[in-house]
């Protein structure tokens, strides 16, 4: 997704160019924090979070995108789909922190369920 979204940064095409590459831009930032929040907390539990490119790609759910000119409306699109994927998945990873009583874990994930729930509604409401 980090990747995926540098890619729209840098080449999405049209007249709202410099919202969506500001968008973006935001977006690869706030996702470089989640990434890294995440990994410090696997690393807290005990566990090692991914480090090779390979095991990301091996286990990436999200879609890749190869193409390298995108119309502002695909991206938004787009960016809203894998949204959804993480606000699934962190919504799980609630759960399973709640059953665990893992406080931590759990207001980590609420945290972002919350961003995402947002982030949703507001895509949607652009892309109306």
């Amino acid at each position: 997704f980090f990747t995926k979204t540098h890619n729209y940064h840098w080449n999405v095409k049209g007249k709202d160019f410099p919202q969506v590459h500001a968008a973006t831009e935001e977006i690869y930032n706030q996702f470089a924090e989640i990434f890294d929040a995440l990994a410090e907390r696997i690393i807290q539990l005990g566990d090692t979070p991914y480090v090779t490119l390979k095991e990301v790609l091996d286990k990436a759910k999200i879609k890749e995108e190869s193409k390298t000119s995108f119309k502002s409306k695909d991206v938004l699109e787009s960016v809203l789909e894998d949204y959804k994927y993480f606000l699934k998945n962190f919504k799980k990873l609630s759960e399973v922190a709640a059953k665990e009583n893992d406080t931590t874990t759990q207001g980590l994930a609420d945290s972002q369920v919350a961003h995402l729930e947002k982030a949703i509604w507001m895509l949607n409401a652009q892309l109306a």
